[in-house]
């Protein structure tokens, strides 16, 4: 097992990624650049998501066609089509499982979390 030395450390004790047989799993990313959190739009927010996500996914040289599973918390499902609607775009030719939770919040008020885990052996597209 393995740790993410490259990506920033966290502001909580957590890993930000750990690689543990043939997968990384990427800690719950909120839509935060630079500590603050992007507040423009929901939708802008879930892209700041995905723009952190990928930044871990590019450390190891991984693309979001190495996930295969995602789990999307949403302190208000009223966001699902909105979620969905920028999610697809990141995910063209195959879709990993996912699971989508309400919760009553997440750190630094943000409104949309996502953990993912990647496979390391799977071919990208």
């Amino acid at each position: 097992m393995s740790t993410n030395e490259n990506a920033a450390a966290p502001a909580v004790p957590i890993s930000k990624a750990l690689v543990s047989n043939g997968f990384l799993f990427i800690s719950g990313q909120i839509g935060s650049a630079g500590g603050q959190l992007v507040t423009t739009s929901f939708q802008d927010e879930v892209r700041q998501v995905f723009t952190n996500i990928e930044t871990v996914l590019n450390e190891h040289n991984l693309t979001f066609s190495h996930i295969v599973s995602v789990t999307v918390y949403l302190t208000d499902m009223r966001y699902f089509d909105e979620l969905n609607a920028v999610y697809q775009t990141y995910f063209t030719d195959r879709y990993p499982t996912r699971t989508c939770i309400a919760v009553a919040g997440l750190p630094k008020q943000a409104r949309v979390e996502l953990t993912t885990m990647a496979s390391l052996e799977l071919e990208a597209n």
